[in-house]
């Protein structure tokens, strides 16, 4: 090899090392900051039966990105409840959830707290519980061009509600609905 030759050599070297650390320290660095949108429709499984308010939820979060800790998602969850059935007005929700996304498989587990009735419109405000599984399809994030794809779960939800007796007394009962929740969401 004359020298000409060991020099366009050197200059490859070096625009593929850089080309290789402008694609890798990016996603080294990356924050891991998740972003979801989705709409949730739960139906009351407990009697009385019926269908509850439709809600759309927007959940920012994070999620480590420390190997074993990458697994896991803190997310938070405000959820707008629209006014779509007789008797019922637009009403918010806070939902603090933790996910657990295994990094191979598309599936992903999700536990939460509700609570329900922040703008007061509605019944009194009590903090509820649930869990949910659910499946999600997208494309990775690589280098600085986000991960994004779509989701769909199935969750229970158990919430304690007072009620009036016939003594003159209050009650109270747990009631249990199933939702359904479909969305996309944004990994950074």
């Amino acid at each position: 090899m004359n020298d000409r030759e060991k020099n366009h050599m050197r200059k490859f070297l070096v625009a593929a090392a850089f080309t290789f650390a402008m694609i890798l320290v990016p996603a080294a660095a990356r924050a891991g900051f998740v972003l979801d949108a989705s709409i949730g429709v739960p139906y009351r499984i407990t009697s009385p039966r019926a269908r509850e308010q439709t809600n759309l939820m927007l959940s920012p979060g994070y999620a480590p990105s420390s190997p074993i800790l990458s697994m896991f998602q803190l997310q938070l969850g405000i959820a707008l409840d629209f006014a779509d059935k007789s008797g019922t007005k637009t009403e918010m929700q806070l939902r603090p959830m933790l996910t657990f996304v295994p990094p191979v498989l598309p599936l992903y587990a999700r536990g939460f707290v509700v609570v329900s009735n922040l703008l007061g419109r509605g019944g009194h405000r009590s903090p509820s519980f649930g869990a949910a599984l659910g499946a999600r399809v997208g494309i990775p994030s690589v280098a600085i061009l986000p991960g994004f794809g779509v989701f769909a779960e199935v969750g229970a939800i158990g919430h304690c509600e007072e009620y009036g007796t016939e003594s003159g007394g209050t009650s109270s009962k747990v009631f249990w609905a199933v939702e359904g929740r479909a969305g996309a969401y944004l990994k950074f």
